[in-house]
């Protein structure tokens, strides 16, 4: 460390008096002309010469975010790239010597609750977030913290927040950190001092509205999407700002908001005012077509759809947006009218399939992956993750046939719905190989028993319409599909979900993190797996990669909870393991 210092107060001195001896040399040849003629020419053609060094230290630039896919050191997106693959390039921790893979520094983040975010690095810096809205800038090589930010939350929010209170990490741009809180707040942090330089209010937290993801950059704007639609039906709502002021630059709803909107067609009753459809993970950018692609999540009450008949959009689809206004382009509805609280705001990858289509992949709650044309919204095929029983079949354009047997009823509990509502696969993202071409999809197989119930919309209040709602057995894993046509290239089942998102690598490898504490690494062509730590209590946060001074690391954000109906078995697991939050960071043995 101290002779890497060194080595940067070196290359900083030497920059200023590169510049001290240009402005040197500009001022000799002023003074020549200055005694040798009455009109004197400026030197090279300039009239004025100036140069102005500021040191700014791990500064993301819009080219570093551009060319982040080709970027092996760093993490600098939610998804590691505006393509959102999970894919490094990385391979110095590869098959061969992935067994020999330890343990060499450990952050504790000193709270209890669900941890749900990942590691971003830049230039070997970590900046990465915990539950209660914390911030943490970490040296990756030591794990000395550089600074952190601790957000005061009010006293009454944890009775709306239905995953605990947590965050899925900061966005990184310029010389600033930038966090959503739950208290509905956009905050940007130096990235040196972590002080405070802005702080812009987006909602209210007592109608249920909150703040849960990522934030994402693009074109040059920060873009975030709220949580809570469960919560009092809150409107989903994508809001751009500007990165230097928080200036809101445009703000696009997700559901309508008034009879006028043509979308408000596809919601009876005018139930499009209590509606739902939260846009609450982070979206991803396509920089050659200005499209930022953008999850929104399930109508609400959440199992009643007979009060809401039609296909209320645009709840369970992925919107692609115009960059520069927000405007709408086209969509794609994954489950319209949905009845089981299949959130359709997972992650969506942008990839070129081998036959040349340009697809966005996506893996749904609702237990199918999908292939998507990203230029037109149009299906190309959709295979299921794992049991699924919902549908009984497909019309044009993915469209699904819903099984009448499998809705929920009023009047009786009706058992054995698959998937269950977190889903064939929860939030955690998936990942995608450029060298194997694989999507590789962390699944669960299970079902639930729902009755639902009648029930009036309360400002603020739980919007859920159930009266029954159980968890059967879960069992997951992980899969891998091709890519470019949905056949299963291989499973790897284990007795729990997989509960984390997923990291495929350039050294052959995936990375993949369940409710038992096990993260694992398995190969990426057959799913075998090659080595296993157990961190001590359950994972629920992303892995990524990084490198520092020629040296691979590995993160993983650790600590048990969050939302849907598995938590609610973590009181078994928590006879053999405790509660707690951390990141550990990996890397070879010497």
């Amino acid at each position: 460390m101290q002779h890497r210092s060194v080595k940067r107060i070196l290359a900083k001195s030497l920059v200023i008096s590169a510049a001290t001896a240009m402005l040197s040399l500009a001022n000799t040849v002023f003074a020549a002309d200055e005694k040798g003629s009455a009109d004197p020419e400026p030197p090279l053609g300039v009239n004025v010469l100036e140069a102005t060094f500021k040191w700014r230290p791990n500064y993301v630039s819009e080219d570093m975010l551009l060319n982040a896919d080709k970027d092996a050191n760093n993490w600098l997106h939610y998804g590691k790239d505006y393509q959102g693959t999970r894919f490094s390039q990385l391979r110095q921790i590869n098959r061969e010597n992935v067994s020999k893979l330890v343990p060499v520094w450990n952050l504790s983040f000193g709270v209890n609750d669900a941890q749900d975010s990942q590691a971003m690095v830049v230039n070997g810096r970590i900046y990465v977030t915990a539950s209660q809205n914390k911030v943490f800038a970490l040296d990756g090589e030591s794990g000395r913290m550089r600074w952190k930010y601790e957000r005061s939350l009010p006293g009454d929010l944890g009775a709306r927040l239905c995953c605990e209170a947590v965050n899925r990490g900061v966005a990184v741009f310029k010389n600033m950190v930038y966090m959503a809180t739950l208290d509905t707040h956009l905050v940007a942090l130096d990235n040196t001092t972590g002080r405070v330089v802005w702080d812009v209010k987006l909602g209210d937290y007592q109608t249920g509205e909150i703040y849960t993801s990522m934030p994402l950059v693009a074109n040059g704007m920060i873009v975030v999407g709220n949580s809570g639609a469960d919560v009092g039906g809150n409107v989903g709502k994508i809001t751009a700002l500007d990165p230097d002021t928080g200036k809101i630059i445009w703000q696009t709803k997700t559901r309508p908001t008034s009879a006028s909107d043509p979308a408000a067609k596809t919601w009876a009753n005018d139930s499009w005012q209590t509606g739902g459809a939260a846009a609450w993970l982070t979206g991803n950018y396509d920089p050659k077509t200005k499209t930022i692609f953008w999850g929104v999540g399930n109508p609400t009450p959440d199992f009643d759809p007979r009060v809401r008949a039609g296909d209320n959009l645009y709840s369970n689809s992925t919107l692609a947006l115009d960059a520069n206004t927000g405007k709408i382009k086209h969509h794609f509805q994954y489950t319209p009218n949905d009845s089981w609280d299949y959130d359709g705001n997972n992650e969506t990858i942008l990839i070129d399939d081998e036959l040349g289509r340009k697809v966005w992949l996506h893996a749904d709650r609702n237990g199918h992956v999908y292939s998507i044309n990203r230029d037109s919204g149009k299906c190309n095929w959709v295979v299921p993750i794992a049991r699924v029983n919902w549908v009984t079949g497909f019309k044009d354009n993915c469209r699904p046939i819903v099984n009448p047997d499998k809705v929920p009823s009023y009047d009786k509990v009706v058992t054995d719905i698959a998937p269950i509502l977190d889903g064939g696969k929860e939030w955690h993202p998936a990942s995608y190989s450029p060298l194997t071409k694989f999507l590789y999809v962390p699944f669960i197989d299970s079902s639930m028993d729902i009755q639902a119930k009648q029930m009036s919309w309360k400002k603020g209040e739980w919007f859920l319409s159930s009266k029954v709602l159980k968890a059967n057995p879960y069992t997951g894993g992980v899969k891998a599909f091709d890519a470019t046509t949905g056949k299963v290239a291989w499973s790897r089942p284990q007795s729990t979900p997989a509960t984390s998102g997923l990291l495929s690598t350039a050294g052959g490898l995936v990375f993949s993190g369940d409710a038992e504490g096990y993260f694992s690494s398995m190969r990426d062509d057959t799913g075998e797996t090659l080595w296993q730590f157990n961190v001590g209590t359950g994972i629920h946060g992303n892995p990524t990669t990084f490198n520092v001074d020629g040296k691979q690391y590995v993160a993983i954000v650790y600590g048990p909870g969050g939302g849907s109906l598995w938590p609610l078995v973590y009181g078994e697991l928590f006879k053999h393991q405790n509660r707690g939050g951390g990141m550990m960071v990996f890397a070879l043995q010497k």
